[in-house]
């Protein structure tokens, strides 16, 4: 069961919290709830523990968005010198932001930041969060490689040796759930394997503007991974990346092995392909070569494609949750904001979906959203809680949150001033072909439904929250509306533009008709 993550909204004032470089984030902490959770927690410190490949430019942040404690392990092999990634320091910073009002002390906060750039380092962090006893660990990143897509593999080993600690474990789901592609390996002429697109092909789109291009990075892998990163593999498959022509724009041949001592160049233990260009706008295919040809109908390929731009028609919507955002035991979050966030049928996976909007507060104020984010917002509470109860599990967590899916909002029919169309609950209608600026509102979990004024799309949660700090009524009866422009907030006696839709909570006195399908997600609140 997938919960959707929602806090009560509290109404406090706004405090002069240090965010970073975040316009938005004491509103995110005032809607979500946490502002009351700090107020309940009690004087016991909580360790958290921050994985992430790139900590950049954390040293000017302690003592303001990071707690002045903080302390920084970068591993046991150094990073490459030019990589100035910040993404590991923007998720501690909405982690401290969100935890307390004044990040730079954060009473109660213990945080550490890992470097975990390449598997050895990401070990040496576990072996550290499990020796030192932490409670908490944030991991705002999957791996393209190293499992099967069911929990196994050797990355999610390590973490298991975390969570049998006692770690509670949040992990992004990751952001692939429109360019992730999972098939049979079936050996055709010229040892090519079958892919559904033309000539035996996988079709992807660079949408780039003009005079620019998509970065692409394709990683091809199969389930051959063990939980012993050293155990390797004597399968082999070879990847190609060609534009429209079928000229080869780049390939991967790594010649796997199954020696536990392999170090010659060109080959790998690890079942898998990488390419890492950068592609004109236009039509390129992803082609598959059966390099050992000892495949059986048990063995399944992955192709997973991350870039700007890029589009892939025949993306899996519903398998293409990565390692390790399938591990059972982690509390795996997703991005009720974003249609790129991943996802498993099979599995149940994410545990929960956040709102992860954050709008930078300089420069034009760019939003950015994301599983990261989510996953960000979740650890926080979950400090908080563990904070205050030493004992909590994931499964104590997650009991809190259940019973909160198409709970009843703020909001009644007296001040909508409409109700179902018939009957006592709303019925839900298809909607065939929505337009973008609505279909991403169906993906966040709304529903179309009928009413005595029309369609209307129905929520489980408020959509103020879908644009945290962006959204604001006027007046308690104003409209969310779901424009060409964006969401909107109109007078509910006003006029909306042609083509847009209401968008509600579901109201105090009714919901759905029927039973819902929580595969897209409940929501979560305190």
């Amino acid at each position: 069961m997938v919960i959707r993550f929602i806090f009560l909204s509290l109404l406090l004032a706004a405090s002069g919290a240090n965010a970073g470089p975040f316009k938005n984030l004491e509103d995110i902490r005032q809607n979500l709830g946490l502002a009351k959770l700090e107020l309940g927690s009690s004087n016991r410190k909580v360790k958290v523990a921050v994985l992430d490949k790139g900590f950049f430019g954390f040293q000017k942040e302690l003592g303001r968005s990071l707690p002045a404690s903080t302390v920084y392990s970068p591993g046991p092999l150094p990073s490459p010198e030019d990589l100035k990634i910040d993404h590991g320091l923007r998720m501690a910073q909405m982690l401290a932001g969100l935890y307390s009002r004044d990040p730079g002390r954060s009473e109660g906060l213990e945080l550490s930041l890992y470097n975990v750039f390449g598997y050895s380092n990401f070990k040496a962090a576990i072996d550290d969060v499990v020796r030192k006893r932490f409670d908490v660990v944030l991991y705002s990143e999957v791996w393209e490689y190293g499992g099967n897509g069911d929990g196994g593999g050797f990355i999610n080993a390590q973490v298991n040796r975390a969570i049998r600690a006692g770690v509670l474990w949040v992990n992004a789901a990751g952001n692939f759930g429109r360019t992730t592609y999972n098939g049979s390996i079936t050996t055709i002429g010229e040892n090519w394997v079958r892919l559904p697109d033309q000539n035996n092909g996988l079709k992807i789109t660079c949408r780039a503007p003009e005079k620019r291009k998509c970065p692409i990075r394709v990683v091809l892998s199969w389930n051959d991974f063990k939980n012993d990163s050293e155990a390797g593999t004597n399968k082999d498959l070879d990847v190609a990346l060609l534009d429209d022509m079928m000229n080869v724009v780049q390939t991967s041949t790594l010649k796997q092995s199954a020696d536990r001592k392999e170090e010659r160049p060109g080959y790998s233990k690890y079942p898998r392909e990488i390419i890492e260009a950068q592609i004109d706008g236009g039509t390129f295919f992803i082609k598959v070569k059966d390099a050992s040809r000892n495949f059986t109908s048990r063995d399944r390929l992955r192709i997973s494609v991350d870039g700007q731009g890029i589009e892939m028609a025949r993306a899996d919507l519903d398998e293409n949750l990565l390692t390790p955002a399938d591990n059972r035991e982690a509390i795996v979050v997703g991005a009720i904001d974003s249609e790129k966030s991943s996802r498993s049928l099979r599995l149940g996976k994410p545990d929960l979906l956040a709102p992860s909007s954050v709008i930078l507060d300089q420069g034009q104020g760019a939003e950015f959203r994301g599983s990261s984010n989510a996953a960000a917002f979740t650890a926080a509470a979950v400090a908080l809680l563990k904070r205050r109860d030493p004992r909590l599990t994931r499964g104590g967590f997650l009991s809190q949150l259940r019973g909160f899916s198409w709970s009843e909002g703020n909001m009644s029919l007296q001040t909508l001033r409409f109700g179902p169309h018939q009957g006592g609950c709303f019925t839900e209608g298809q909607w065939q072909e929505a337009p973008p600026y609505i279909q991403q509102i169906l993906n966040a979990g709304g529903k179309l439904v009928q009413t005595t004024a029309g369609w209307r799309i129905m929520l489980p949660y408020d959509p103020v929250l879908l644009a945290p700090g962006r959204l604001q009524r006027s007046r308690p009866d104003d409209m969310i509306v779901a424009t060409e422009s964006g969401l909107q907030v109109f007078s509910r006696y006003g006029m909306i533009p042609q083509g847009a839709a209401e968008v509600f909570q579901r109201p105090l006195e009714m919901g759905l008709c029927g039973r819902v399908d929580v595969t897209s997600g409940l929501m979560l609140g305190f």
